[in-house]
């Protein structure tokens, strides 16, 4: 399992870091080409638009992925072990239904919605931008699924993790 995390939280990061370095390409081109040449490029506003939506879609899988995702813990921080790791359990499930709902039902009705719909610059079917929706929610799933299954095998992480915090602040 821990393999396949580690495989998938790989592509996925190298995925994301390829797709910011063209962007930064493009998103130079761009100032390039308008300022410097005086020939504005039609096409690299809509690439950047469109490369942003699936960059923050992977982004956001990832770090749910990694548990870095923004959270509010000063409640938690003082909860007993047990409860921190049921409430990680639960936040998981959460993330689920809302990738299965939102992200994978909502994408999908909409990338049908918008499958005759053709960006102008660039001439492809706008479904293939909204289908980050449907991809980022599968992948979601999979990472909470995969931080289920390690909170419920591990049941001494959260209380290891403490206790090696505190005594490195005690060091």
């Amino acid at each position: 399992m821990n393999t396949f995390r580690k495989g998938l939280d790989l592509l996925l990061g190298s995925v994301c870091c390829l797709m910011l370095a063209i962007m930064v390409g493009i998103a130079c081109w761009q100032v390039i080409s308008r300022y410097i040449l005086d020939v504005p490029s039609t096409l690299t506003e809509e690439m950047l638009r469109f490369s942003l939506v699936w960059v923050s879609m992977l982004g956001m899988a990832f770090v749910v992925g990694k548990k870095q995702h923004i959270s509010l813990t000063i409640l938690l921080d003082k909860a007993p072990t047990t409860l921190r790791r049921w409430w990680e359990i639960i936040l998981q499930i959460i993330f689920i239904a809302f990738s299965v709902w939102v992200l994978i039902i909502g994408g999908l009705r909409i990338s049908v919605v918008s499958a005759l719909q053709v960006s102008p610059a660039l001439g492809i079917s706008m479904s293939k931008i909204y289908y980050a929706l449907p991809v980022s929610g599968v992948l979601i799933i999979i990472y909470s699924l995969l931080n289920i299954i390690e909170s419920l095998k591990d049941k001494s992480s959260t209380t290891d993790a403490t206790l090696h915090s505190l005594e490195k602040s005690h060091d």
